[in-house]
């Protein structure tokens, strides 16, 4: 039997239904793992510079391998606890960027280590999560989650551009990597997780008022 064609408003209401579906998901899985590895950046790097200013030690910098260490476990910990839930084409392509722009952020880390220019390491993630974050932000229509990411994504560019000109990275660039987590996934995390909130309400609304 031929499937029937959807019209345009058909179609349209499909793609608003995918989208509201996608959201719901990142408030139950994918909105908390961007605040998960948000924390988790923010307050390592503000330890790795608290530890770099009494210390004076570049070898503090090695702190921030806690992040890939203490990231994982938690992500261990927060998917046990998560429920199975219904995969849209959306959520999958999400999921597969991310995981794409990890393995890149591993790639922009050894390569800096063999070339031994770490000062690169922190601009570079930089820029690569905020891309992540734009591109989430547009997939699932939050231009608030996108125009923060893009402030991040600035930052990140200009903490290179300072790295290409001075030659070395400095401790200010620190605390702009700070900056950028906290626009790029902390801030954006909390917005998606309050506008899923009620989308969910809407949805639930919508089904019992259906129901009835």
């Amino acid at each position: 039997m031929e499937d029937r064609k959807l019209d345009n408003q058909e179609s349209l209401e499909l793609i608003c239904r995918m989208i509201q579906h996608t959201q719901c998901n990142l408030d139950a899985g994918s909105g908390n793992q961007f605040l998960l590895w948000g924390y988790v950046c923010t307050l390592t790097t503000i330890a790795v510079a608290a530890a770099l200013y009494f210390t004076k030690s570049s070898e503090c910098l090695w702190g921030f391998f806690a992040i890939p260490l203490i990231g994982t476990w938690l992500m261990f910990l927060l998917k046990r606890k998560e429920k199975q839930k219904v995969m849209t084409y959306a959520d999958k392509v999400i999921d597969q960027m991310w995981l794409v722009l990890n393995v890149f952020c591993w790639i922009v880390v050894l390569m800096s280590l063999l070339v031994w220019r770490t000062d690169l390491i922190l601009p570079l993630v930089a820029i690569v999560i905020s891309l992540g974050s734009i591109i989430t932000g547009i997939a699932i229509r939050q231009t608030a989650f996108s125009v923060l990411s893009s402030v991040g994504a600035v930052l990140g560019l200009y903490m290179l551009l300072n790295v290409v000109v001075e030659g070395h990275f400095s401790f200010a660039g620190l605390w702009l990597f700070v900056v950028v987590e906290i626009c790029s996934l902390i801030i954006p995390g909390h917005i998606l997780n309050a506008k899923a909130r009620k989308t969910s309400r809407n949805i639930e609304l919508t089904n019992a008022q259906t129901n009835v």
